[in-house]
């Protein structure tokens, strides 16, 4: 099983209805890896709701920054059977940031609050 990582905005006038924008360039890693984004981003996500790209941000940017700081407490984390790594962990999150960025350098009127994400 692997993730599904997609970016959308909300449709007006349509409650809880999203239209997919784009994904990230590595949007489906494997779902072995999840352990590593909970503990290193300090976030109990749930599978498949959408949130706020604003309010996701800050849980990346801390994942990243955990994992190349204490790379070693994260490699505990891989899975025995070998399927995810914390380097795959770290590059999803990398992809996630690298998409916002190219994202909105073309679409700078939409704020990124505007913008939600779904693992």
């Amino acid at each position: 099983m692997s993730y599904d990582i997609r970016f959308a905005v909300k449709v007006v006038g349509a409650e809880d209805e999203f239209v997919v924008i784009g994904e990230p360039i590595y949007s489906n890693p494997t779902y072995n890896i999840r352990d590593i984004f909970v503990k290193s981003m300090d976030w109990d996500y749930t599978l498949d709701e959408f949130y706020k790209l604003s309010e996701v941000w800050p849980k990346i940017e801390h994942g990243i920054s955990e994992m190349t700081a204490h790379r070693k407490d994260y490699k505990k984390l891989e899975p025995d059977n070998g399927w995810g790594s914390v380097e795959g962990a770290l590059k999803c999150l990398r992809s996630i940031q690298d998409w916002w960025m190219e994202w909105s350098e073309w679409n700078q009127n939409v704020p990124m609050e505007c913008v939600y994400m779904a693992w």
